[in-house]
């Protein structure tokens, strides 16, 4: 198993449609056992302007985080669809074990 995790920001976009949206779609078409999609409120990037939400301050560009665990093979296949879009993010992966817990029935 693989854990992909994608940083990007809540403005990016993918043709007409933000990124994140775009990837939970491409996630959704090729399989994929679910992702999960986290906004931040608060952080900063490579080019170190600081993105937040306060009182006084709400940025249009908050960070996104793209969480994905599934198989080696699908993770590779998805990251080469996200390499298509031109965002500035950041993309990672590692190998994973997993273990499930389900809710036992009364």
């Amino acid at each position: 198993m693989n854990f992909l995790r994608i940083y990007l920001g809540e403005s990016d976009h993918c043709g007409h449609e933000p990124v994140y949206k775009h990837i939970v779609k491409l996630c959704y078409e090729h399989g994929l056992k679910g992702v999960t999609v986290l906004k931040g409120v608060m952080g900063f990037g490579e080019k170190h302007h600081v993105h937040r939400v306060d009182f006084l301050t709400l940025s249009e560009d908050l960070p996104i985080v793209i969480e994905v665990v599934d198989e080696n093979e699908k993770i590779r296949k998805l990251i080469e669809e996200i390499k298509k879009c031109n965002f500035d993010g950041l993309v990672v992966y590692w190998d994973v074990s997993t273990l499930r817990i389900k809710k036992e029935a009364l």
